[in-house]
């Protein structure tokens, strides 16, 4: 009988374990997105993102970017 006891108190503790994880877990997902909130209420980003900048360069930039890549590639490689 007391193997049953001993399983019921496993149980027991892992059941309030598992609990306090999930509570922990929920607080910290909700804290997260309110420090998320503040922060970009408070503290927006710049206007100009750095995607946005990429989205400034020339294809022949590119082009010119890519060529050099290529062959510091196979100059690297043979």
């Amino acid at each position: 009988m007391e193997s049953g006891n001993l399983v019921l108190e496993a149980a027991k503790i892992m059941v309030v374990g598992m609990t306090t994880v999930f509570c922990f877990l929920c607080f910290m997902i909700y804290f997260l997105k309110a420090q998320g909130w503040f922060l970009m209420r408070f503290f927006p980003q710049a206007k100009e993102t750095a995607a946005e900048q990429g989205a400034k360069i020339s294809s022949e930039t590119l082009r010119k970017i890519a060529l050099e890549a290529i062959r510091e590639y196979t100059k690297t490689r043979g």
